[in-house]
């Protein structure tokens, strides 16, 4: 194995770890908050997508696997890291969303998405991601949008986030934002698929993995 894949893995693991700390913080320090439920916990995009972050480092650096579907996968993860990062920094910021220490907002929000979108270009791929491939990956976001959607009224009307909040916009402007950031979902991940592509074919033939 050479040194640089070994550099790799080990920085994978590091900031799998560096991930889990920042979540095991926040569940802590989040169980005394007002209406606390594990439900709810697990209710922000934010925390998914940084455990599903976890999930695929910490695989990068115990296994490697390549292939197509780990390809898959792997993008689907950088994807929505992507977008955790984003909308942070375009409609959260400046909003009090959940219960973080400065230093846990700053990992899950700003260093993860980072981390993750890195790992992603990074990683050589075993063929090209097509762009009809790409846009599956917005099937996640879809069904986090479904879910909370539904299980707002039935869990004392928590919606994780003010643009979601349908108890207090109602379901037009909830909707109408929702495509918005849809559509400037399907360019983000057309757009990232299509920089890990132009990468990979810029690249040795053998790559990281």
């Amino acid at each position: 194995m050479r040194p640089v894949d070994v550099a790799l893995r080990v920085a994978r693991l590091a900031f799998a770890a560096l991930a889990v700390a920042a979540l095991v913080t926040c569940y802590l320090d989040s169980r005394d908050a007002p209406g606390f439920t594990v439900g709810n916990f697990w209710g922000y995009f934010t925390n998914l997508s940084n455990l599903l972050t976890v999930v695929v480092l910490a695989a990068g650096a115990l296994v490697a696997p390549r292939s197509a579907r780990m390809d898959a996968v792997r993008g689907a993860v950088a994807f929505c890291m992507a977008v955790t990062g984003l909308v942070f920094a375009v409609l959260l910021r400046d909003v009090g969303v959940g219960v973080l220490a400065p230093w846990v907002n700053t990992v899950v929000h700003q260093v993860m998405p980072v981390v993750m979108v890195a790992d992603f270009l990074v990683s050589r791929r075993a063929r090209p991601i097509e762009v009809r491939a790409a846009l599956t990956w917005l099937a996640l976001p879809l069904v986090y949008l479904v879910y909370t959607l539904v299980r707002g009224p039935l869990a004392d009307d928590f919606y994780p986030y003010p643009f979601v909040d349908v108890a207090t916009r109602g379901y037009g402007p909830v909707l109408a934002t929702s495509l918005v950031l849809l559509l400037g979902g399907a360019l983000l991940a057309v757009g990232l698929a299509a920089l890990g592509n132009r990468l990979d074919a810029a690249r040795s033939p053998v790559g990281v993995s």
